[in-house]
């Protein structure tokens, strides 16, 4: 008896620390999709300019531009796969 109460209690940690570890991947999945919507919302406000929305004085853009290399990437990326951003949402949220 006892070694069978040890064998579900060795069975039922590690389904927890795979179940602990599918969340984990999971929450750090949905962490870098924001930071990427929020560097995008970052550089449509820095840059907003260009394209006609209200944004901060033009010398502030242009004193920030030079450390705006990823968000440019970014903004970049999120352009060329513009077409299907409801199909990347239930991607994400694993959608069928």
């Amino acid at each position: 008896m006892g070694l069978i109460l040890l064998t579900k209690r060795s069975l039922l940690s590690r389904f927890s620390e795979v179940l602990k570890g599918v969340f984990a991947g999971k929450s750090v999945e949905y962490i870098s999709v924001e930071l990427r919507e929020l560097e995008n919302v970052f550089a449509l406000i820095i840059l907003g300019s260009f394209i006609g929305l209200p944004s901060p004085p033009t010398t502030i853009s242009l004193r920030l531009l030079p450390y705006m290399g990823r968000e440019l990437l970014v903004m970049t990326r999120i352009s060329e796969r513009l077409d299907d951003m409801l199909g990347e949402m239930a991607g994400l949220f694993d959608i069928t």
